[in-house]
């Protein structure tokens, strides 16, 4: 469950932070970045070995 948050995490901030340096600066367009983000978190978590 930790590795899921951890990404999760990590998925949100790189989200916001690729959706920024696009010079996508309102609030809207980073909570969409965020959320992508969260679904390439999600999504990469849930391909790891357990």
């Amino acid at each position: 469950m930790l590795t899921i948050i951890s990404f999760l995490f990590a998925g949100a901030i790189s989200g916001v932070i690729i959706a920024y340096s696009m010079d996508m600066k309102t609030p809207r367009e980073l909570l969409q970045g965020a959320a992508g983000g969260l679904i390439a978190g999600l999504l990469m978590a849930l391909m790891l070995p357990r």
